[in-house]
């Protein structure tokens, strides 16, 4: 469940909440209520085929077995691609918010192209290799860096929500009417799913998933990390969407939400009320919380490969396990440099975002036809114990998810298609 808020609680907090009330306005707090129950939606059928048939590989794996090897390469290769891009995300957000710091560090990162500089990817890439570093020795070490981070990353965005209700909100922001409330129409509310970090932040979820293999009873203890992890981050997003709404300056609102465009956001509103204690503790959240996600992804992203290649889908080097460590190291280089090399094809936070929260929708459109194949054709592999968790209604539910998956993939309106299409 640890690994699951790591991996949720990224650069979500630090940029998501500013980039949804661009979009959506003070209805983006119904975006977070959209993303959690597409998240728990696709967590069941991920949590159902992951309890009765563990396996590093995820959801590739599960469509392999009921629909062919073919069809679990191109799932696990999308499903990949959709995760070995947020360690560029999480160190596109470092540099970002860290270019608030002084003047000379400005130069980071270009806040009205919304940007990273050519220096600020060089910085980028050392944080980069720094995730690399940690999963390169061992799981061992990664499970210790991140249960430690994973206490910081929680308390300080508490803390964060703790001293803006202090300060004082503005009740006014939330707006007087329906039209104030949803400025930009309720479309926005589900194009801000997909276009603003919601979808990515959520898919941490998948993260307890690739540790199958290694949880001692994945039946029990599956659905508590994996739908443990999406409430107890749930309720910290939606607080914090709150809490930036309501401290805004109103007179920045009257202006239109599309115009607030702070560089380091809850570092600015904390700046504003002199609250100088709270922005170093912030900053350094700013650095700690999307560092601990990267190396998480990093993690499952290197796992991903590494089972791809055991089944003999990549080049037999990428399944090279450390004789006393443990660790996919080959798996973890590679990830490392095509992360690097994401940073100069998107060098927008915002950019890289949306192409992968497409990305992920892709990879979770097999989800729940994979449930209803594996009771229609797997009864003799996957024979019920009455102990495996099941899926409620299936047959009504599964279709549903399809369909929502679908819209919400429509809704997205296909952005950078050319990169989406020569990654896929």
């Amino acid at each position: 469940m640890m690994t699951g808020v790591t991996s949720i609680v990224g650069s979500g907090w630090l940029l998501s909440t500013q980039r949804l009330s661009n979009v959506s306005g003070p209805a983006a707090i119904l975006t977070w209520v959209v993303g959690m129950i597409v998240a728990m939606s696709v967590a069941l059928c991920f949590i159902e085929v992951g309890s009765s048939v563990p396996s590093a590989g995820g959801i590739g794996y599960y469509s392999r077995l009921t629909h062919g090897r073919f069809s679990g390469f191109l799932t696990s290769w999308i499903n990949w691609l959709s995760i070995v891009t947020v360690p560029a995300i999480e160190a596109q957000a470092i540099v970002q918010y860290l270019s608030q710091l002084s003047p000379t560090f400005m130069s980071w990162y270009d806040a009205e192209a919304h940007m990273m500089s050519y220096t600020g990817i060089g910085y980028a890439i050392i944080l980069m290799l720094f995730f690399m570093y940690i999963n390169y020795w061992s799981v061992q070490l990664f499970i210790k860096f991140n249960n430690i981070l994973t206490i910081i990353k929680v308390v300080v965005p508490i803390l964060t929500i703790g001293c803006l209700l202090y300060l004082g909100m503005h009740p006014s922001n939330f707006g007087h009417s329906m039209q104030e409330f949803v400025p930009f129409g309720f479309r926005s509310i589900f194009v801000g799913v997909v276009s603003c970090g919601v979808v990515m932040s959520f898919n941490g979820f998948q993260t307890p998933m690739t540790f199958s293999t290694e949880i001692v009873s994945p039946k029990r203890q599956l659905p508590i990390a994996v739908l443990g992890s999406i409430l107890i981050t749930f309720i910290l997003y939606l607080a914090l969407q709150a809490v930036f709404i309501g401290a805004v300056d109103p007179l920045k609102v009257a202006a239109g939400w599309d115009n607030i465009n702070f560089r380091s956001p809850y570092v600015n509103l904390l700046l504003l009320a002199n609250f100088q204690v709270m922005v170093w503790v912030v900053y350094v959240s700013s650095a700690l919380s999307p560092a601990a996600c990267g190396a998480a992804f990093m993690a499952s992203s290197s796992r991903m490969v590494y089972a791809l290649s055991e089944d003999k889908l990549l080049p037999k080097y990428l399944s090279y396990l450390h004789p006393v460590y443990r660790s996919p190291r080959h798996a973890v280089v590679t990830c490392a440099i095509l992360g690097c090399i994401y940073l100069f094809i998107f060098r927008s936070w915002a950019a890289l975002v949306t192409v992968v929260s497409v990305l992920h929708l892709f990879s979770y459109l097999p989800a729940p036809i994979i449930v209803i194949a594996n009771r229609l054709k797997n009864r003799a592999i996957l024979k019920s114990s009455g102990r495996e968790f099941r899926l409620p209604f299936a047959s009504i539910v599964a279709p549903l998810i399809f369909i929502c998956l679908s819209i919400l993939l429509l809704l997205a309106a296909w952005p950078l298609t050319a990169e989406l299409a020569a990654l896929v």
